[in-house]
């Protein structure tokens, strides 16, 4: 894998390097891959968290970020990061200030929801098809 280099910013349309902590260890492909679902889905993505040294996180390897999608339910954002294939990792955080997506390049496929708010100890449970339909609710 690539870390990002600076001229490489010179190629992204939708992010700036100045969005990401640590953007010189995030990797190229993952910010390429970002920044063509920005473009398809058509709505401003905030990044929330980028890079972090947690050895048990795709954040520490700078292909994750948890973001926020402005101007569509949160259900609407989880599909289409799904319908994507962009991500091998896709997290709903509904607990957040700013309810959100955890997304990541890992290779194999993760589906999970969080409704614990930023800070306490966080509770995973499987996307079922009754959280899903509660994620509508969710802007």
């Amino acid at each position: 894998m690539t870390t990002m280099q600076d001229s490489d910013w010179d190629d992204i349309q939708f992010f700036k390097k100045s969005e990401f902590s640590h953007p010189d260890k995030m990797e190229f492909h993952f910010i390429n891959r970002l920044d063509q679902f920005r473009k398809a889905i058509g709505k401003p993505i905030i990044i929330l968290s980028s890079y972090r040294n947690d050895p048990k996180s795709q954040h520490s390897k700078g292909i994750a970020v948890d973001v926020h999608i402005k101007g569509i339910s949160l259900l609407c954002a989880y599909i289409l990061a799904c319908e994507s294939g962009f991500f091998g990792g896709i997290g709903v955080y509904t607990g957040w200030n700013n309810p959100g997506l955890h997304l990541d390049m890992r290779p194999e496929r993760a589906r999970w929801a969080c409704k614990t708010p930023t800070g306490q100890n966080k509770e995973y449970i499987p996307l079922d098809f009754d959280f899903i339909k509660e994620l509508d609710k969710i802007k």
